[in-house]
């Protein structure tokens, strides 16, 4: 009987063991950026260290014709209008999203949405296609305030679902 009591616990003590095996280690998207934002090259698209390395790739990747009709047009105008093109692109490609070198400069610089890393981008490249200083400083602060700006009017339609007021006990 003593015998079938030990079987007993040993197969039951096999099963709780082998059972509880050890959690698979989590990756978080903190870890993924941190990778990310060291790497020259994601997914095979070379990413640029900085703004002057990115308006060269991207004089690189279009012809002169292509850049030809940006000259005649307002740079906001341009921003819009190649924004799910060449906009679409760059927040794809050099991985605004997840993370990558050139978000994480341009996210030091203060632009901290992705939205607005490819607004400032096609601006400044539609600086350099016209010849006209690029300003970065400003058009950082203009983008950010605009930002800013558009936050605080969106939290003042914000409507409040319920209060509560909290009563001090007195002990």
């Amino acid at each position: 009987m003593g015998k079938y009591w030990l079987i007993c616990f040993l197969v039951m003590y096999v099963f709780t063991v082998n059972g509880q095996s050890t959690p698979e280690k989590f990756v978080s998207k903190d870890s993924l950026y941190n990778e990310n934002i060291k790497k020259s090259k994601l997914y095979g698209v070379y990413i640029p260290r900085d703004i002057d390395d990115a308006l060269s790739k991207l004089m690189e990747l279009t012809t002169p014709e292509a850049r030809e009709p940006m000259k005649n047009v307002d740079e906001e105008v341009v921003a819009k209008k190649l924004h799910f093109g060449l906009g679409r692109w760059m927040e794809y490609n050099w991985n605004f999203a997840e993370g990558s070198r050139f978000s994480h400069y341009l996210r030091q610089k203060g632009i901290i949405y992705t939205d607005d890393m490819t607004r400032f981008m096609l601006i400044l490249f539609h600086r350099q296609v016209v010849g006209h200083p690029l300003d970065v400083d400003k058009l950082v602060k203009k983008i950010v305030d605009e930002r800013t700006k558009k936050i605080e009017e969106e939290r003042k339609t914000y409507k409040v679902i319920s209060t509560e007021v909290k009563l001090n006990s007195k002990n």
